[in-house]
This record gives structure tokens, sequence and C-alpha cells, in this order.
């Protein structure tokens, strides 16, 4: 596969203040048009010091964004626009998103010109912004760093009031409401404060573990000895996880899904953003056409030409593309870039997060299981990892398809043991004296 980060990525940064006169300036990406398209949804998740939108769209196109300074006089916030040309919204594809944190108060879409719908951002404070756009599926992702406090909740396509209109061109059309398509399951835990300091974070709660079982309902994952779905073999390795994490060591857990369900890959990692996780492990078991291929490897977010590596996040992606008509039988289809502005600062304490795990976990089983191999600590585009504000890795427990692994992880008392050297790569990690504070 060629590496086609240049191709797919344009950030620009900047920083908007409040209180500052911006200067209107506007920027235009190229990137491929045909026939007007739409804006399919419009969401936002927020995490610490950061907000991110998401604009998805049906299909590329050309943008444009820039700042327009605040008018105290009028009574209008500093702004941050995108123009997505040839694109249309009508009474059926207008998101106007309340997203009400310290960063951004909303977002408003109106039909600009007869060729571009514009998407506002009414601010609430300063904010440096990172334009992003990403192919797979199209969209523009904006990501607003700046200090304030998390509002406690992600807001997907919630409708104002009495929505305004954009800042020129006619009033912003109806608003259409999108509601969450999967309930998210949660199991809290309370620390006691005889355990050690390192279930606590900087803020004085219990440190908080996403725990995030692959696949599930209609997406059953990877088929493997007798039959078995790799859905219900990492969901069951996860709940294992779960309960030793929080009996052991009181950190509070949060299960992406605790049942047979399918979740979206975008609203796993939201879920994480949106409960302010400390951590984010993504459990999934390998599969491969190579029946003799075997070993444990944990993965955190970086590109990679590597195809064994892009084959397998084509595996553990495909099915969301698929599900968004994207046609996913080639390496080149798989453009996936991250916003080094998020996960990238994330990056060492993900790597660092990976080791461990990925030592405890071979280094737990292979005194107690014969022909125990470690593939070591990889770099992976997996869509689950990409926005999360926190250390987030992708642990692959064995491959399904293999005789041998296939055959263990059938048995309730092997799950057991991964759960185990699981727990202890991330009990090793909160320990770990360069992790001085989680966020």
């Amino acid at each position: 596969m060629r590496n086609r980060a240049k191709t797919l990525i344009t950030a620009a940064r900047g920083t908007i203040g409040i209180a500052a006169i911006l200067a209107v300036a506007a920027v235009l990406i190229p990137a491929p048009c045909g026939a007007a398209g739409s804006i399919r949804s419009i969401r936002s998740s927020a995490g610490g010091d950061h907000t991110r939108i998401v604009i998805e769209v049906g299909q590329a196109t050309k943008y444009r964004y820039g700042t327009v300074q605040s008018n105290p006089t009028r009574n209008l916030p500093a702004r941050l626009y995108i123009d997505l040309l040839n694109v249309h919204v009508g009474k059926s594809t207008a998101h106007d998103l309340w997203v009400g944190d310290t960063r951004v108060k909303q977002v408003r879409t109106g039909q600009y010109s007869d060729t571009t719908t514009r998407v506002v951002l009414d601010l609430e404070g300063p904010v440096t912004p990172s334009v992003v756009s990403l192919s797979t599926p199209p969209r523009i992702v904006i990501d607003l760093k700046g200090k304030g406090i998390l509002a406690g909740r992600q807001t997907v396509a919630k409708a104002t009031p009495k929505p305004a209109p954009a800042p020129s061109g006619p009033k912003a059309p109806a608003v259409t409401v999108v509601k969450p398509k999967v309930p998210i399951a949660t199991i809290e835990g309370t620390a006691r404060t005889s355990r050690s300091s390192i279930t606590r974070n900087g803020a004085g709660r219990p440190k908080r573990v996403v725990i995030d079982a692959g696949h599930g309902g209609r997406d059953p994952g990877a088929k493997g000895y007798r039959g078995q779905a790799e859905k219900y073999t990492v969901a069951d390795v996860s709940k294992r996880l779960a309960a030793k994490l929080k009996n052991r060591l009181g950190v509070d857990i949060v299960m992406t899904r605790s049942d047979d369900r399918y979740v979206p890959l975008e609203e796993r990692k939201d879920i994480a953003n949106r409960k302010e996780a400390d951590l984010f492990v993504s459990i999934h078991a390998n599969a491969s056409d190579n029946n003799k291929l075997r070993g444990i490897e944990t993965y955190y977010l970086k590109n990679t030409n590597d195809r064994a590596t892009l084959r397998l996040a084509k595996l553990e992606n495909g099915v969301d593309m698929l599900i968004k008509g994207r046609d996913i039988s080639a390496d080149a289809d798989l453009p996936y870039i991250l916003s080094d502005m998020v996960q990238g600062q994330k990056e060492a304490d993900s790597i660092l997060l990976a080791n461990h795990m990925q030592d405890e976990l071979v280094g737990y089983l292979s005194p107690r299981y014969h022909s125990v191999r470690s593939l070591g600590v990889k770099q992976g585009p997996f869509m689950v990892l990409d926005g999360t504000y926190m250390p987030a890795v992708l642990v692959e427990v064995g491959f399904i398809s293999n005789s041998l692994e296939g055959r263990r992880l059938t048995v309730a008392s092997y799950r057991d043991a991964v759960a185990e050297g699981l727990y202890r790569g991330i009990k090793r990690y909160l320990a770990d004296a360069r992790v001085a504070q989680l966020r």
C-alpha cells in the first residue's frame, strides 16, 4: 500500500481569541469533487482540553474554512466557519447541533449559496483549531484545543430550540434530530480509601478504564475453531478483565458493550471521550487464511505501510466501512490518517501501555501454556483508536483461526488467564513512575 498521508490530511492551526480581533482568513483545501453532495451527520465529542466536531459528507468534497471575530455590540461570538463546496442542505439534510461546552456553544448549517453549504461553529472561548480531511468515510474533522471543563456529556445532533441563521445566506433549514443507535452499558466501581494511590487520577476520582469488546451483534468478527465467533470470545475476556480491575484495584469500569450488540466504531471512542476515561483498551482476536499463523500482538494508533497490519486493520475496521457503502477490497482503500493534535499527544503513553500489556500477557501465559508466541508491539490505523483523548491500545489476544490458539480460546480457564495477563499489564502501567498523572 502506498503512503497516502500527504494526499489525505490537510491541517492548519491558529489561535482564535474571543477578545482579540480575528482576521477572516479562508483556506481552500482541494479534494475530489463530483456531483452535488450532502451532509450525512454532524457529531461532537469532548474530553479534557479538546472538543471534536465531525462533519460526515456523502462524498469527498472541496472545502474552505476561516474565522470571524466576535462582535460584542451585536452580541455575536467568535466563529469558525467551514464552507463545503458543491454540497446542498435541504430540509432532510440539515444538521444543527447544540454542543454547550466551554469551547463550542453550537454548530449551525445553512445554504450559503447555490453551490455552497456553510457550517458555523459558535465559539465560547479561545481555541486552537485543527482541520483535517479524512476519506473513509468522507468527513471533515475539526479539533478545537483550549482550556475548559468538560460539559459532562456528548451531544449528537440535538436540535437548538430556535436555530439562528448562518452568518450570511438564507436561514438554516429545520433541524434533523439523530438519536444514538445503541444504549451505553456501564459498570461503575468505587475505590476504597485504603487502596493504592495508583487507582486515583489527578482529579481525585478513581481512575476510569474503558474496555471495548470488539465486534458484536451483526458484526461477528473472525470465525475460528469449530465456527467460534470472535465477538463471543472477546466479550468473555473483556468481562473477566473488567471484574479483575474493579474488584482488585477499585477503578471505574465502562464497557462499550456488555452483551451481543453492534456498536459503531465512532460511538465506542466517543463513549471513552464522554466518560473522560484514563485508558481505552480494545480487545480482539486475530485471524488469517494461513491457519499456521499464531501469536499475541498489541497495537497503538499510527499509520503504517506494513501489509500484514493493513490487512488486519481492514478486518477490524471492515464492517463499519461496508455499512457506509465503502469498497475495502484493496489495500489502497484504507486511507486512514489520524489527527496528530489529538492522539499524537498520547502516543508515548499509548506505546508504554501497549508494551506493559504485551509483556505481562505473554509473560503470564508462557509458563502455563506451551508455544506461546509474542508478535510484539506494533502501530496500525485502527478506526476505534482514532480520536480518543487518552492512552489507547488494541490487543489481539491470539489467532482464533489457528488450531492451537483457536482451541484454547474456547476454554474458559484460558480466557481467564488471558484476562489475568491483561489485568497485570494495566496495573503495571498505572504503577509506572513514568506515568506521573493520567489526564
